[in-house]
């Protein structure tokens, strides 16, 4: 089979119609259906049922399409690895987690694009298992991720490292300790980042330590409501301290949960290029 026969199935399936789909790739619909007409006699099988009302994908049609998703992506992150092989030492694909722009020191990489003016440098935000999935496919080179690294293949240098706290608001009972432990929160309701981010995940498998699932009551993408909502006496907000603006503490008691995981950064790429010309220079800057 061809890959752009496949690519193009794919499309059909998307969009449920040869027009919707051949409008998309840039080819005619006639051109289209002859494609997927190919696909059916090389396979033996009928892809999709035609009816006034466009296509449906048969059974044989969703378990190609099913298969073949992964397949293309695969393709696609193996041309990526390709290309970034033969721009080996000339470019650089940055990888950063969820949280770690509010702490990162850029001035480190303006400096570093001073020395290496011959390497170009790109970067990108992800979630934390995302940039280390690209790193093992090579399609980022370096990453700056939170929390322990554990995959094999990888080199990783803790190179920041902070406390988690929790925000109680005035009027609370626990208002007045210095610090909590994870403990003091079991029957509390929560307020907290949401999956993306390392310190959701993190927190909750510290709570399973402490032997129950944490009452979350609010999950969110920005830390500010975690504030705003405990202002509001929503429950008591878990929260790291990296903010770039100044945050309103008003009614907040914030005070460090002494038995949290600490909540850290770490610089990663595979073991096998940390010895590469210019991953080598960025390990060492940092």
């Amino acid at each position: 089979m061809d890959t752009k026969d496949i690519r193009y199935f794919c499309r059909v399936y998307e969009e449920g119609g040869i027009n919707q789909a051949a409008k998309q790739l840039f080819i005619t619909s006639q051109g289209l259906s002859r494609i997927i007409c190919k696909l059916e006699a090389e396979l033996h099988v009928t892809l999709f049922k035609r009816s006034a009302r466009g296509l449906c994908p048969t059974a044989s049609g969703t378990y190609l399409y099913e298969n073949c998703r992964e397949l293309l992506e695969r393709l696609e992150d193996i041309e990526i690895g390709i290309r970034r092989i033969e721009r080996m030492d000339k470019e650089l694909q940055i990888g950063f987690s969820c949280g770690v722009w509010n702490v990162f020191p850029f001035p480190k990489l303006e400096q570093f694009q001073r020395e290496n003016p011959q390497i170009q440098l790109q970067w990108e935000e992800s979630e934390n298992d995302s940039v280390m999935d690209k790193i093992l496919k090579r399609t980022l080179d370096v990453g700056f991720v939170i929390g322990s690294i554990g995959r094999d293949g990888v080199y990783a240098r803790q190179v920041y490292q902070t406390k988690l706290y929790a925000l109680v608001y005035e009027g609370h009972p626990l208002y007045d300790k210095e610090q909590l432990s994870v403990g003091d929160l079991r029957e509390e309701p929560l307020l907290t980042l949401n999956e993306r981010f390392y310190c959701y995940h993190s927190f909750v498998g510290r709570c399973k330590d402490f032997g129950f699932v944490p009452m979350i009551r609010l999950k969110t993408m920005e830390s500010q409501l975690i504030y705003r909502f405990c202002r509001e006496k929503m429950g008591i907000g878990i929260d790291v301290n990296i903010h770039k603006q100044e945050i309103c503490m008003d009614g907040i008691h914030r005070m460090e949960l002494r038995d949290a995981a600490p909540w850290s950064i770490s610089i990663v790429c595979r073991k096998d290029r940390r010895e590469e010309k210019a991953v080598k220079k960025l390990l060492e800057l940092f």
